[in-house]
């Protein structure tokens, strides 16, 4: 693999300044480019490895400020009232994920697909992004916590969807789920759901343990599945554009 850059990425949203990071390769110009939603962390070192990875397949990708101004928690007392926050205000994230969007845009040769790929909290704002009529050639959610739309948001996505979650999920149990697969046949939505048993919330993240009491728990298996349909698909979308 050629060698990998790192840059800062600023932009703004509804009067608020954001801060992302930017991956991507020293010499070679990418097939896609990711906007990355991280988890309730944001720019933590989990999330440099999934951007990481995405530059050895190929892609650029952009590690999204969920926050604004570049805060990323370093405390679980920080997680529910950002996450709150996040879910109260779903226009916003949309929003700033879109402003996100069009910033890459410019930052890769035109007509490189662009996509969104959203972990956790990150997932939620990805599939509301898709909701209100994202320009992009496709959106991952990886043990999102799902919504189903919010009052007044369209239920139509255009791009096609990949939502890979845990069958013991916590955050977004198997009735959430169902709740969100009627949302998307009802709206004629191309969507994929990829379920892994005997996984809960955060099975991507190393540090969430591998102990099945506490609500987030790192699956080995179902992490490195996931990484394996998430190529699939981007192999897939790029082919297709």
């Amino acid at each position: 693999m050629s060698s990998m850059t790192e840059f800062d990425f600023d932009y703004e949203a509804s009067g608020k300044h954001y801060k992302g990071l930017l991956l991507k390769s020293a010499t070679l110009e990418p097939k896609a480019a990711i906007a990355l939603l991280p988890d309730w962390r944001g720019q933590s070192p989990l999330a440099r490895d999934h951007a990481a990875h995405l530059v050895t397949l190929g892609c650029a990708a952009v590690i999204a400020d969920l926050y604004g101004d570049g805060f990323s928690p370093d405390s679980p007392d920080q997680v529910a009232p950002m996450v709150k926050n996040l879910i109260d205000h779903r226009d916003q994230g949309v929003a700033a994920l879109a402003a996100c969007v069009e910033r890459l845009r410019q930052e890769v040769p035109a007509g490189t697909p662009i996509l969104c790929l959203g972990y956790s909290a990150g997932g939620m704002v990805a599939l509301d992004y898709g909701r209100c009529g994202a320009d992009v050639a496709g959106i991952v959610l990886c043990s999102a916590l799902l919504k189903t739309a919010a009052e007044g948001m369209d239920t139509r996505v255009s791009p096609p969807v990949l939502i890979l979650q845990g069958t013991q999920d916590q955050v977004s149990s198997m009735e959430t789920i169902a709740e969100i697969i009627a949302e998307m046949d009802r709206a004629g939505n191309d969507v994929r759901f990829e379920l892994y048993t005997q996984t809960h919330h955060a099975f991507d993240n190393p540090e969430a343990g591998t102990d099945p009491n506490p609500r987030l728990v790192y699956s080995p298996t179902s992490a490195r599945r996931a990484k394996t349909a998430i190529a699939s698909f981007l192999t897939e979308v790029i082919e297709r554009s």
